[in-house]
């Protein structure tokens, strides 16, 4: 579970090597089911979709070290001390790195006993900047990721997501998961609260865009007093399984219709904002093209899928969108891990 080395020669050479492990990350985007999700049994699609974002590990001198490109001021600690959770005091902004860290310590067999220092270099925004891609969800997964990595520790990608889901969780206080799952497994998946994670294929052919708002919403605060009925549940998971099953554009662009009324009638009515509102009815239009509101609404992020559209009918819905003060992005779907 943990890198052992046969000779004192050997833990030399490697010290000495000053070895640097990166990895790179992706971010997250909801395609059903996002808020029947956080509900027992609820279930979710979640793409994972590639990202400028990276976390990059190396040995550190007499304290480990954490820093960013995002602004941030570099935060200095020893190991040894994060191991108890209380004697450390860290500003608000590092909660979610050094959560990772401290759960992955908790993980492993052995004391962690050299210093590191970890380089998190993210392109998806933070505070009023975030882009709604799962900034959060990617410094637990990365710093996981990176350190299982450095350290030879082997976590399945199961034992990966437990380390990653408990720190995120420890921090945010709600939450199902499926972001921290996305993220570790990569590609599209199906997720039930912890005990379903199942790889989901769409057609390859089918495009996949994002229209951003560039405004941020923190999902947890939307699910305060928040209330779901056992019928909205229940649709919500019939409409999953619906999409998760079809190959057929036609049948997925309603399924995808389907859950976004549910979760508009469900939901207060600044769920759906005027840009958003806007933005539904400009690519729903178009028959080839299906989007739906991804994450926790008002005002964030919408998913697009496309199958065969043409060049003309896309760029005439990119500079509609364009003048409402929103972006057509094209992403890419993760591989798969």
């Amino acid at each position: 579970m943990f890198r052992h080395f046969a000779t004192v020669q050997e833990f030399h050479d490697w010290l000495f090597s000053e070895p640097v492990v990166t990895v790179k990350i992706p971010g997250k985007l909801f395609i059903a089911g996002e808020y029947a999700v956080t509900q027992p049994g609820g279930m979710a699609i979640v793409a994972a979709v590639d990202s400028d974002f990276s976390v990059s590990i190396k040995l550190g001198g007499s304290h480990s070290t954490l820093r960013t490109n995002i602004g941030l001021e570099d935060f200095s600690f020893r190991l040894a001390d994060l191991r108890m959770a209380d004697s450390v005091e860290t500003p608000e902004q590092w909660h979610f790195a050094l959560a990772a860290v401290r759960h992955f310590q908790a993980a492993v067999e052995d004391n962690l006993d050299i210093e590191v220092e970890i380089d998190i270099h993210s392109g998806l925004g933070f505070g009023e900047t975030k882009k709604g891609y799962g900034s959060s969800a990617a410094v637990v997964c990365g710093i996981v990721k990176a350190l299982d990595l450095f350290f030879d520790s082997k976590f399945s990608l199961r034992e990966q997501f437990e380390i990653a889901a408990d720190s995120h969780f420890e921090v945010q206080g709600s939450g199902s998961g499926g972001d921290i799952a996305a993220i570790i497994y990569g590609g599209l998946i199906v997720y039930r609260n912890r005990d379903l994670i199942e790889a989901l294929d769409l057609p390859k052919s089918w495009k996949v865009y994002a229209i951003s708002t560039g405004k941020s919403v923190k999902t947890g605060q939307k699910l305060t007093d928040l209330q779901l009925s056992t019928d909205f549940l229940a649709d919500s998971n019939q409409i999953v399984e619906k999409l998760s099953r079809t190959q057929n554009f036609a049948d997925f662009k309603e399924g995808l219709l389907e859950n976004q009324e549910i979760l508009r009638k469900n939901l207060p009515a600044d769920y759906v904002t005027e840009q958003l509102a806007f933005a539904l009815n400009a690519v729903n239009s178009v028959p080839q093209l299906a989007g739906k509101i991804s994450g926790s609404g008002f005002g964030e992020n919408i998913i697009l899928f496309s199958s065969e559209v043409s060049q003309e009918d896309l760029e005439s819905v990119s500079e509609k969108l364009q003048r409402h003060d929103m972006e057509l992005e094209a992403l890419k779907i993760a591989h798969k891990n």
